[in-house]
């Protein structure tokens, strides 16, 4: 065969905002994270944490993402740095550019923004800008009516 398919490693679930929470404010994260509700502000994986966001059809993220794995089926509107794999599903939306080391787009996502491949000298360089692990200071708000 030509192509060898990369096996992909995702990392446990170990966080869940679900579709009625919505958080207002930059939120950082370790491990793996599913999204199925908004994000208001900056989400950022924390310092070697290796983790992976998988977002939901329905789930919202306005500020810019910084992750290592990510499987986005929702929208995002905001600039997105992935140093690992990046998947886009089919009906998911980004408003914004996009740096990415590996990237799988499905047929019907929806990309409006500039597409830019890093390099492992600027993966590096990323990795070293990550916050370490801190206390996570947000504001929950559980109506899902929210926009």
């Amino acid at each position: 065969m030509f192509f060898k398919k990369k096996k992909k490693k995702l990392e446990v679930i170990n966080t869940l905002i679900d579709k009625d929470n919505v958080i207002r404010g930059n939120y950082s994260y370790s491990g793996g994270l599913r999204l199925d509700g908004k994000i208001y502000g900056d989400l950022t994986v924390e310092e070697d944490s290796g983790g992976t966001l998988i977002m939901g059809e329905e789930s919202r993220i306005k500020g810019s993402v910084v992750v290592e794995t990510a499987i986005i089926a929702g929208e995002i509107n905001g600039d997105i740095k992935c140093y690992g794999y990046l998947e886009l599903q089919p009906g998911s939306a980004i408003k914004g550019d996009i740096e990415y080391n590996l990237i799988e787009i499905h047929a019907g996502a929806r990309v409006n923004g500039q597409l830019k491949q890093i390099t492992k000298a600027q993966i590096s360089k990323v990795q070293k800008k990550l916050p370490f692990k801190k206390d996570k200071k947000v504001e929950i708000i559980g109506d899902k009516n929210d926009s």
